[in-house]
């Protein structure tokens, strides 16, 4: 019989705490470098564009790495996984820490991010799996809080890092960290559950990479040749969909797709991250681009509202359990709008008190649609789908992340360089560019609002 966290499962129940500590761990890893990258940019001379190639290319391999994970948990057990994971981030921030130039340190980005994709898989999968359903959008939104701490804590403690000690310094702290990891799951990290087989097919690992880079990577430069690479991608991406149909043993086992509340809900999940990263890369770049302020003080400024998001993610859990969808995420969404509104008007003036509150807001509207979505998602399946269904909502995750670091950065970059070219002054490029993403993210939270007004009342019309 299955043991569950709540009913006999003492196995399962001291995992728990060691793998939100990897929850922990990845989102800081993935987080730390937001911070940075105005930093980044000066010291080795290239653009925010090119110098967000620390944060997009972190999430092209750990979409990656998410879409291994299932095989790895199946095939290998969970503490080899764990294993593995904490090896990546181990090595990975040793070889950023000596980085003598920019490529050297995306390498080590590269290498940290698969711990941030097994990670992410393997606790949400382990959740899935051993709880009981009437207590799982709790776990899961406890695991969520838990990401979300680590995403309030990085900036603060990278800012202030990197403004003390300098860029080299701030990898000390992931690889401390990983070293921690590894020695307390040597001694308590047992397997749950038996191990199974199978082969990974090689090639649908270079199509989903290629397909991320190609179709994420190159679309906000030149507009013509931007538009046949952003299509090269899409069929790659097309491609790499087509072979996981096919293939008796898939990288990324797309059956759940099928069903129609699944993917609806992954899609709101989606929105939701994109959303959010319009605040967690956009507004440092505001705080240090255009007020001057140093990095410590930016990610101060960030942890709050990161922190109100945290906690929003548990109570969203929480009434998610006692009331369901409705009208919990279409709130969510409302606020989002609400603060991004919010935070373009008050930035323009500037009025930073009222731009710390307003993201606030946001965050908070965030918490109340991201958890609650990717519950609602995964609960449209039987179980036997839950291993696969996790892996495409991490996956999604980043992907969304992706495209919303791309997409913003991309638009503040071409601003920035327009701005500065007409002869403006560089915070004044930097709150027109502000004011231009956040339109386009309103936009994003106002669209997810009506999809998920849409999909809130068909579940509950379903369940009446």
């Amino acid at each position: 019989m299955r043991a569950t966290l709540e009913a006999g499962g003492k196995e399962a129940r001291a995992q728990l705490p060691l793998l939100l500590a990897c929850s922990f761990a990845a989102s800081f890893a993935q987080s730390m470098m937001n911070i940075a990258l105005p930093q980044v940019a000066d010291e080795f001379g290239v653009t925010l564009s090119t110098a967000n190639w620390l944060v997009t290319g972190y999430m092209v391999v750990a979409a990656t790495s998410i879409a291994l994970a299932a095989f790895l948990l199946r095939r290998l057990g969970l503490r080899t996984v764990f294993f593995i994971g904490c090896g990546a981030l181990a090595l990975g921030s040793g070889l950023a820490l000596f980085a003598p130039n920019f490529w050297v340190l995306l390498a080590g980005r590269l290498v940290q991010a698969v711990c941030t994709g097994l990670f992410y898989s393997a606790v949400t999968s382990f959740i899935m799996a051993n709880s009981d359903p009437a207590r799982r959008g709790t776990h899961l939104a406890l695991n969520s809080g838990t990401v979300a701490a680590g995403l309030a804590v990085s900036p603060v403690v990278s800012g202030l890092v990197l403004t003390g000690f300098g860029r080299h310094a701030l990898f000390a702290l992931p690889l401390a960290l990983a070293v921690l990891l590894l020695a307390v799951g040597f001694f308590r990290l047992r397997e749950v559950g038996p191990r199974g087989t199978g082969a990974v097919d090689p090639l649908s690992v270079v199509l989903g990479l290629g397909a991320l880079v190609y179709g994420l990577g190159e679309v906000f430069r030149d507009p013509l040749p931007s538009l046949a690479v952003l299509a090269a991608g899409v069929a790659v991406l097309g491609l790499f969909a087509w072979r996981q149909l096919v293939l008796k043993d898939p990288l990324l086992n797309l059956r759940p797709l099928g069903n129609l509340g699944f993917a609806v809900g992954e899609l709101l999940v989606m929105l939701g991250m994109m959303a959010s990263f319009s605040l967690s890369i956009l507004l440092p770049l505001y705080y240090e681009g255009a007020l001057g302020f140093s990095a410590f003080l930016a990610g101060a400024l960030l942890a709050g509202p990161v922190l109100a998001n945290a906690l929003s993610d548990v109570v969203g859990g929480r009434l998610l359990d006692r009331w369901g969808i409705w009208p919990l995420v279409p709130c969510g969404f409302a606020l989002t709008a609400l603060g991004l509104a919010v935070v373009a008007l008050a930035a323009g003036r500037p009025l930073l008190a009222l731009v710390v509150l307003a993201s606030a807001v946001a965050y908070v509207g965030l918490g109340l649609v991201v958890a609650p979505s990717k519950t609602t998602a995964l609960s449209q399946l039987p179980p036997s789908l839950y291993a696969h269904a996790s892996s495409i909502n991490s996956a999604f995750i980043q992907i969304a992340s992706a495209i919303g670091s791309s997409l913003f950065v991309g638009v503040l970059s071409a601003d920035v360089l327009a701005g500065t070219s007409r002869g403006l002054a560089r915070a004044a490029a930097y709150d027109a560019g502000l004011a231009h993403t956040m339109e386009i993210a309103i936009g994003i939270a106002a669209a997810s609002l009506l999809v998920s007004l849409a999909y809130a009342y068909r579940l509950r019309r379903r369940r009446g």
